[in-house]
């Protein structure tokens, strides 16, 4: 798998995953709103390079195999993990009116998952 674009703030990154669901201010609500449309841009940015079969689905095998890849960073398999954990809640927000055999999020899953996230705010 090629690697994504690294920035000097990986650990920074890596920390946001674990700060949904700290107190809702509205201090921390505007924090919380960025932090989460940084995630929403680089999973934009992550889903090319996850789909490597080119279906317009990021499917389990392939999360797995990027997972197992020696050249995924530490930021990748935090996402890859965030994808894995939430992979049936995330592809059963929209119904693309696919095969049900593909098992898979679709650009459309992630798009109405973020905005599911961003709204709770």
């Amino acid at each position: 798998m090629a690697n994504f674009v690294e920035t000097e703030d990986d650990d920074e990154f890596i920390k946001l995953w674990f700060k949904q669901g700290e107190d809702s201010t509205s201090s921390s609500v505007s924090l919380h709103t960025h932090n989460i449309e940084q995630i929403r841009q680089y999973a934009y940015e992550a889903f090319d390079k996850l789909d490597t079969n080119g279906n317009g689905f990021i499917e389990t095998s392939e999360l797995y195999a990027a997972l197992d890849d020696p050249q995924t960073s530490m930021k990748e398999k935090s996402y890859i993990m965030f994808l894995l954990t939430h992979q049936e809640e995330i592809s059963d927000c929209e119904d693309e009116g696919v095969d049900e055999m593909v098992n898979g999020i679709s650009r459309i899953d992630l798009d109405s998952y973020f905005r599911l996230i961003l709204d709770r705010f």
